[in-house]
């Protein structure tokens, strides 16, 4: 289904742009009578906005799910993250298991922080790790 969306938004937005292109050449064409380059412009202007904007539409789309796939991806990368190194790890680990950037695992990161109150540790070497509380909690016991 993605492959369609991403085939179907090319050709769209291929073939609007096309129609545009021939639209804003009509009217330089003086072969062609003023009626003629006229009708001309209007039907490339009429099929080409269209064609580009269903185009754009769909391509805009599939950038909204892929983001949301990708934040999904990296909200699993950084739960699996902090179990596996019981809530304490720095941004390069984040950043090695998410495959992503450190400057986008460091921005990534301090907005977990904020969302579950971590704290920050510093090592010996001056190496920054974050710390996310990781609390295990007792059954509650049964009152009667």
């Amino acid at each position: 289904m993605k492959l369609l969306r991403q085939t179907a938004s090319g050709v769209l937005f291929s073939l609007g742009i096309l129609f545009l292109m021939v639209a804003l050449l009509a009217p330089f064409d003086e072969s062609d009578p003023p009626e003629e380059r006229r009708s001309t412009l209007l039907g490339g202007l009429m099929l080409g906005v269209p064609l580009v904007a269903g185009g754009g539409w769909l391509r805009w789309g599939l950038h909204r799910d892929w983001q949301r796939e990708e934040s999904d991806r990296l909200r699993q990368l950084f739960f699996q993250t902090a179990q596996s190194h019981n809530g304490c790890f720095s941004v390069i680990q984040f950043a090695m298991a998410a495959n992503i950037s450190g400057s986008t695992a460091k921005q990534y990161l301090d907005e977990r922080a904020k969302e579950f109150e971590a704290s920050f540790e510093v090592d010996e070497q001056g190496g920054v790790f974050y710390r996310f509380p990781l609390r295990q909690f007792e059954q509650p016991q049964d009152l009667s």
